[in-house]
């Protein structure tokens, strides 16, 4: 279950993350269309809506590769077996002779 939900982060993230650069980047384009507006009131202003653009094809197909790649890249690294630690033992922490303490670690 932990997998699942730490791939499907990893699938989502970037499409998150894609969804907010591109509504930043649109936010910075209206604030310079308005900063650019205030400079030159105009004698009439047009109030009629636009038809709404969808995201373009490209946006779409770079959000669905970039988050099916690092989905399979996190599905392997929580899958794969650490093979460092497979076969070495761990030794607690404990005091020595002298009254110091030393730290756990593999043997």
């Amino acid at each position: 279950m932990r997998s699942l939900i730490i791939s499907l982060l990893f699938f989502f993230g970037p499409v998150i993350l894609m969804f907010v650069l591109r509504h930043a980047a649109l936010l910075l384009r209206i604030w310079l269309m308005v900063r650019r507006h205030r400079k030159s009131q105009p004698d009439v202003i047009d109030i009629t809506p636009e038809k709404p653009k969808p995201p373009s094809l490209l946006f779409i197909v770079v959000t669905l590769v970039a988050g099916s790649i690092f989905a399979y890249l996190a599905w392997e690294r929580i899958t794969s077996e650490a093979e460092d630690t497979i076969e070495k033992q761990y030794a607690p922490a404990r005091i020595d002779e002298k009254g110091g303490i030393v730290p756990g670690r593999y043997e």
